[in-house]
């Protein structure tokens, strides 16, 4: 007897699936917001980040439209956006884990240094709004008040699975107007 099987039993959750993606997709981010960071110093760095922010649509893309055919095209907009999310957020958790450290205890300076090289180009620029930004900035370092790493790390994250929805939502729209013939064990070519 031919047993009908139109799902792979070895198809994982749309959550599971989307933690093993999102853990080379933290790679992925952690490479990038490393490039982004040292690319204060070094140019090509920032250009590379640059690049990497742009790809990621090219990056995460794959990823859905391979669960989709694990499922064999019964994946629904919804499933595919929820898989594209978890993508999202756990590779920002496992970048941001990354960054806290790197920030905490690698280059600790890591914030001030941005907001005095911020307050240097303001200076340079002529006008009543750049002056204002810069006594804006001086005030907030005079009173102590830069954000700490985890402060920015938790805004970095919020950010980045907000966006990832944004690009999830529309890369599922996407695959989902893509039609993939159904397979199926009783179907014969004549």
């Amino acid at each position: 007897m031919v047993e009908k099987n139109n799902i792979d039993d070895t198809v994982k959750s749309v959550y599971r699936q989307g933690a093993e993606y999102g853990a080379w997709f933290g790679v992925y981010l952690t490479v990038m917001a490393l490039a982004i960071m040292y690319g204060f110093t070094h140019t090509i760095l920032m250009l590379a980040a640059m690049a990497m922010m742009v790809a990621v649509p090219a990056v995460v893309y794959p990823m859905l439209r391979r669960y989709r055919s694990q499922m064999r095209g019964y994946a629904p907009f919804a499933s595919l956006w929820m898989l594209g999310l978890m993508i999202f957020i756990c590779g920002s958790l496992i970048c941001g884990a990354v960054t806290y450290v790197w920030m905490q205890y690698v280059m600790p300076t890591f914030i001030y240094d941005q907001v005095m090289a911020a307050i240097n180009v303001y200076k340079a620029v002529p006008g009543e709004s750049a002056a204002e930004m810069v006594r804006i900035m001086e005030t907030i370092v005079e009173r102590h008040a830069l954000p700490s790493a985890m402060e920015v790390v938790v805004q970095m994250v919020m950010l980045t699975t907000f966006l990832g929805s944004l690009v999830s939502m529309v890369l599922a729209f996407i695959l989902g107007m893509r039609r993939i013939p159904p397979r199926n064990d009783f179907y014969v070519k004549k």
